[in-house]
C-alpha cells in the first residue's frame, strides 16, 4: 500500500508541469515564439542564443548576419573556384590551401568578431584553431559549412 501511495503523491506532484507543458504545446508556434522574443531583453533572441566564440549552425549563422556584431568579418576559407561559384554575401575568400594563409591569419584584427566557414565545416575547423592560435578572440565556425546553409535553402552570392 505505501509504494501505491507514493507513486500516488509523485503523480500528483508532476501533474502541473505536465499540464504546463500540454498547454505550452498546444499554442501555435507563432505565440510559443513570440513568448520567447519577449523574455529577451535587449538583444534579439538570435543573438543571445549564440556562443561568445566556437561552433554555430547554419541557422544561428543566419541569425547573426541578420543582426551582425560591429565589424564582423566573414571569411570564406575554400578555393577562389568553389568562392565563385557561391558564397555567403559580404564574405572574404581566404584560401587555406593558399600559400598566403597564416601570413593572412596573422594581419587580422584581433578583437573583430570572425564567421568562418568552408564546405562541410572541416577546413574551416582546422582555419578556426590558426585563428585562436593567432589571438582572434570570437570566431564563429559554421561547423557544418555552406553544405548545411544550402539544405536550409538560404540564398548564395554569386
Amino acid at each position: 500500500m505505501s509504494a501505491f501511495r507514493d507513486a500516488a503523491r509523485r503523480a500528483w506532484l508532476l501533474a502541473p508541469a505536465v499540464l504546463a507543458l500540454a498547454l505550452w504545446a498546444a499554442l501555435p508556434a507563432e505565440a510559443r515564439e513570440a513568448g520567447r522574443g519577449a523574455r529577451a531583453q535587449g538583444a534579439p533572441a538570435a543573438i543571445k542564443s549564440l556562443p561568445a566564440s566556437g561552433d554555430i549552425s547554419a541557422g544561428q549563422a543566419r541569425d547573426l548576419l541578420a543582426n551582425p556584431p560591429e565589424g564582423l568579418i566573414i571569411l570564406d576559407v575554400r578555393t577562389p573556384q568553389e568562392f565563385r561559384e557561391g558564397h555567403l554575401a559580404g564574405a572574404r575568400n581566404m584560401d587555406f590551401f593558399g600559400g598566403s594563409f597564416e601570413r593572412q591569419v596573422e594581419a587580422l584584427p584581433k578583437d573583430t568578431p570572425v564567421l568562418l566557414y568552408c564546405r562541410t565545416g572541416k577546413r574551416s575547423a582546422a582555419a578556426a584553431e590558426l585563428l585562436g592560435e593567432a589571438g582572434v578572440k570570437r570566431i564563429y565556425h559554421m561547423h557544418h559549412g555552406l553544405e548545411s546553409w544550402q539544405q536550409a535553402g538560404l540564398p548564395l552570392q554569386k
